[in-house]
């Protein structure tokens, strides 16, 4: 409901003005806010690449993480208002995970650095032109030769390509810094193999996973191409799926998703997976060459041995080490973003021996990928001891946070200081840049030219695909400019613009292909979003003189103490994702939880220690404490407690600032060790006597007999069977006479909805929109969620009203517990993801009540809603048995899109004013647009003409929306499907979306 002052804002005559201006009568009137209306602006002189309510799409790359996945950019008159996948990318193909997705606020966000700054006098920052701080720089370097010195955390291209070469021509040195660089993995592949490189990993042809601590669904390398993969393999395809096995001392998103999961103490998985390679190489078959030497090596690690180390069971681990030796190819996986410690080489190292005597290597394991990686921590601390030295004078930051992803016990802050002038290029006022003399604000990803090389044969370009948000400029173009004023050594760098200079290093591209017109081959591979050459071969990869895994054993905590062992947020990564609202308010995959720390900890341990949800833990080691509620996890091993990185900012934005704890505080100083330490780091724990309520969008944790997160054997679904029998012979229902006759008439209503008139005898040939969900592929990554809340200007609420339940995604990821909450670190419970949303049900229950006819039923089958008309009586949602519709409690405006964060609305889709009810509606404005193009162009919609933002976006294509009545479309077929049933459907709601129940390996002793 609109306030009074709003409603008489805007006559008839200004409402008359307004359209007439803004050309679009059609589009105001079919959202017919009632908020003020600005400022229109006309263009003055039309673009050729702009119409007026038209998309207009570019190619570019994803800078969010070091995957370098491609994007396809939708525009609306001049500004970026989503991000989707690129489908010719050979990363990713066409899906994008939320951190992707996100980016687009990044771009918008007001924490940004509007202008170059610099330190004045009271040690605060005044904005300056950028004449004035280009010339500070280069007077700066002109006495400051042989003591500069680069961190960069951009990834390999053309522009890292300048900036080394820039630097090296001043006699300096750049550090490459990543904080979750994959070094334990680069260590581990020296030791094993003689590589330096970090090779690619093939899930789609692994047959059996075994994953030590890595999170490959979540962080580690490129997790949308693991996804992808992951799914493929382990989605219950052709009546095969693959197994994945996860040992680690905290179950993450990946851990989840296993068929088995055991939780062990830190820095046993190393035993674990030596173990394996021993039962390989004893009892497997086809060992390839130097195996018996190999084998000898790792003799004495028995899984009796493990089993006394990890406490998981020798049966279990020979019975693993069986089936992985049978299975081919396999593959293990060891490191990842929570196991930056030396101890984690071990484990990397016991792995690299598991794959190659399981065969893996060259299959599974695919070496000459060339996957970028940094320096390591080895470089910083180098960088740290010439800093103590004083050999360096100038100090430039590009695109990393060093000073909150270090720990404060390494003392790289204090050192950080001891450089005479400091300069960032930051975009954001982080915790870095606070401490530096200069701020040359970079512009976006989404608005400079540059490039991308993450693997061999993959070249990412990026395009500027709108104007610059703030008084920014590219750093190519700054250390171009001031190699023009330095002169010197710097006289060489000769190009006007950085754009020139990525065009002349792409026609040098162009002359390497054989490509002949150069200007052809730059236009079609800016149109392409890159140049994707066929994959390089497989190398030959043999093993290393003297390959001997070894095992340390770490200390144990003392009385009353526990490991610590940090999470990693597949949102939040390394802090990056923590001044972004859609990342704090989407619901942490595993724990659901949102907007602030936690401490996770094992029910059992909870109870001796007499903790519950909410309470306030003290963690103390020598280096300091934090402090943070209580969330009991089953997912952690008893003697283990963990919380999530990316909290406890200093700086970084209004998001970010203030919010939680950074575990890194704990950390102890070792400056001497190329590695941050976890392994082993134990704490003491205090209770506090304080409380806060947790800030969850979880609703009960269990199913309750409900069936909405159905499965079924494997064994019965290779035999065919329907979920309902499935059931029936596990004896949790009841028989029914003629059930494949009963389960037909619910499966075939949609394809016979003409003769049997179950929604009615609509005229014409209406599609019949519906979406099948795939429980088996389902990993329960939430992209989905960021990709509806950026399509559909859904606002993010804040932690306040989280608490009192009034989120508005219309989209939620629900995760239900299956089994007890076992005292053993080897309990086998079961974790089920289920995406819930409107079900668009053919006899709804929110439209018979609704009393001003808001809610109604649309002749291609969705359940419409009408904000103009809703009064917000809310009882659609009281009469909803699915609690997917939402009330809009507050005009959210300028809470959830303060400037120029409104800029990334979809103007497709009505910003909704405050009192009316809210849900999906499978991306209608999109089937809308497709359907007004197709009759434009005069023909009838096919499949793959229109998508909603969530089955686009998912990374392992759990999500398939189309026509029902299509019998040739996906989504028919997937709602044919033996697993398929329904939520509910007892209810009789007739829903659109048809799960698939998800392919469980029956329990194994």
């Amino acid at each position: 409901m609109a306030d009074e002052t709003d409603q008489t804002s805007i006559n008839r005559r200004r409402f008359l003005t307004v359209l007439g201006a803004s050309g679009a009568g059609a589009a105001l009137l079919s959202g017919c806010s009632t908020e003020r209306v600005q400022q229109l602006i006309p263009y003055l002189v039309q673009s050729e690449d702009q119409i007026p309510g038209i998309a207009t799409y570019y190619a570019s790359t994803c800078t969010e993480c070091a995957g370098g996945c491609g994007l396809h950019v939708r525009t609306r008159e001049g500004r970026a208002v989503k991000l989707e996948g690129n489908p010719e990318h050979p990363v990713n193909r066409g899906k994008l995970c939320s951190r992707g997705q996100a980016a687009l606020q990044g771009l918008y966000n007001p924490g940004r650095v509007k202008a170059p700054m610099a330190r004045n006098a009271t040690g605060g920052f005044s904005e300056i032109t950028w004449d004035d701080a280009i010339g500070r720089l280069a007077a700066k370097l002109a006495g400051a030769a042989g003591k500069v010195a680069v961190i960069s955390g951009a990834g390999r291209g053309t522009f890292s390509d300048l900036l080394a070469e820039w630097t090296a021509a001043l006699g300096g040195r750049v550090v490459r810094y990543q904080p979750f660089d994959e070094e334990p993995l680069r260590a581990a592949n020296r030791a094993v193999f003689g590589r330096d490189d970090v090779p690619a990993h093939d899930f789609s042809r692994a047959q059996y996973v075994v994953a030590f601590g890595t999170d490959f669904l979540e962080t580690w390398l490129s997790p949308v191409e693991n996804s992808r993969g992951f799914a493929d393999a382990h989605g219950f395809r052709d009546g095969r799926m693959s197994k994945l096995v996860f040992f680690g001392p905290r179950a993450p998103l990946t851990g989840l998703n296993a068929d088995e999961w055991y939780l062990v103490p830190p820095g046993s998985e190393t035993t674990i997976a030596l173990a394996l390679a021993n039962v390989v190489a004893t009892e497997g078959k086809g060992a390839p060459a130097g195996a018996d030497g190999l084998a000898a090596t790792i003799a004495e690690f028995t899984p009796e041995m493990a089993a006394r180390e990890s406490g998981v069971s020798a049966d279990v681990i020979r019975r693993v080490g069986r089936e992985l030796a049978a299975a081919r190819p396999s593959l293990a996986v060891a490191g990842g973003a929570g196991n930056q410690y030396r101890a984690a080489v071990e484990t990397c190292t016991a792995a690299n021996v598991l794959n190659y005597l399981a065969g893996n290597v060259g299959e599974t394991v695919r070496f000459g990928a060339d996957l970028q990686a940094a320096d390591g921590h080895a470089a910083i601390n180098s960088l740290a001891q010439a800093l103590d030295a004083g050999q360096v004078s100038v100090l430039l930051v590009h695109e990393t946070n060093p000073l909150y992803t270090l720990p404060q016990a390494s003392g790289f802050a204090a050192r950080f200081k001891q450089a005479a002038f400091k300069v960032s290029t930051s975009l954001y006022l982080d915790e870095t840049a606070a401490q530096c003399d200069l701020l040359l604000p970079n512009h976006h990803a989404l608005e400079r030219w540059d490039d991308a090389h993450p693997r061999a044969a993959v070249y990412g370009l990026m395009q500027p695909v709108m104007e610059p948000v703030f008084q920014t400029m590219h750093t190519g173009d700054v250390l171009l400019a001031v190699a023009r004023k330095a002169g010197g050594p710097l006289a060489k760098f000769g190009a006007p613009t950085f754009e020139a200079h990525l065009k002349s290093r792409w026609q040098t591209l162009a002359a390497e292909q054989h490509a002949g017109d150069a200007e052809s081959f730059w236009r079609e591979s800016l149109r392409r979003g890159g140049l994707y050459l066929e994959p390089p071969p497989v190398p030959e990869v043999r093993l290393a003189a003297n390959v001997t895994p070894a095992y340390t054993r770490l200390p144990a905590p003392g009385a009353g103490d526990f490991y610590l062992v940090p999470g990693v947020s597949p949102l939040l990564y390394d802090g990056r994702g923590t001044n972004k609202p859609w990342l704090l308010e989407n619901p942490d995959p595993v724990t659901k939880l949102t907007w602030n720390s936690w401490i996770e900890i094992h029910p059992t341990t909870a109870r001796q220690l007499d903790i519950r949800n909410g309470e306030f833990l003290r963690l103390r080691t020598p280096q300091g404490a934090v402090e943070a509620p209580v969330l009991l996890y089953p997912g952690v091993h008893p003697r283990v407690l963990s919380t999530p990185f990316g909290f406890g900012h200093t700086a970084y934005g209004a998001y970010a600032s203030g919010r939680g704890i950074n575990v890194l505080d704990l950390v102890p100083a070792a400056p001497d060790d190329p590695f941050v330490t976890f392994a082993g780091l134990t704490v003491s724990v205090e209770k506090t006597r304080a409380y806060r309520k947790l800030a969850t969008t979880e609703g009960t944790p269990r199913q309750l007999g409900r069936g909405i997160a159905e499965a079924m054997t494997l064994a019965a679904a290779q035999r065919g069977e329907t979920i309902h029998q499935a059931l029936v012979a596990e004896h949790r229902a009841e028989p029914e006479p003629n059930t494949e006759g009963e389960l037909r008439a619910i499966k075939g209503w949609a394809a016979e909805v003409h003769a049997r008139t179950l929604l009615g005898n609509y005229a014409g040939d209406h599609p019949m929109w519906g979406m099948a969900i795939d429980l088996s592929r389902c990993t329960g990554c939430t992209a989905c969620i960021t990709a509806c809340y950026a399509e559909n200007n859904i606002p993010t609420v804040g932690e306040d009203e989280i608490w009192r339940g009034r989120e508005m995604t219309w989209l939620r990821l629900e995760r239900y517990w299956e089994g007890a909450f076992a005292d053993s670190p080897a309990g086998g419970l079961e974790a089920r993801f289920v995406p819930m949303l409107c079900q668009q049900c053919g006899s709804a229950p929110c439209e018979s009540v609704c009393p001003v006819y808001a809610a109604y039923h649309t002749v291609d089958g969705l359940n419409g809603q009408v904000y103009n008309r809703c009064v917000g009586t809310r009882y659609c949602a009281n009469n909803c048995p699915y609690k997917v519709r939402y009330f809009n409690w507050y005009k959210y405006n300028d809470e959830a899109w303060p400037a120029p964060l409104n800029l990334q609305l979809n103007p497709d889709v009505t910003v909704r004013a405050r009192g009316v009810m809210e849900k999906c509606t499978f991306c209608v404005q999109r089937i809308r647009g497709a359907q007004n193009e197709v009759r434009l162009e005069s023909r009838t919609l096919k499949e793959g003409d229109v998508n909603t933002a969530c089955a686009q976006a998912c990374p392992s294509d759990a999500i398939v929306f189309g026509n029902l009545r299509d019998p040739d479309s996906r989504v028919y077929a997937l709602s044919q499907d033996r697993r398929g049933y329904h939520v509910l459907e007892s209810l009789n709601t007739r829903p659109a979306i048809t799960y698939l129940a998800k392919v469980r390996r029956a329990a194994e002793a």
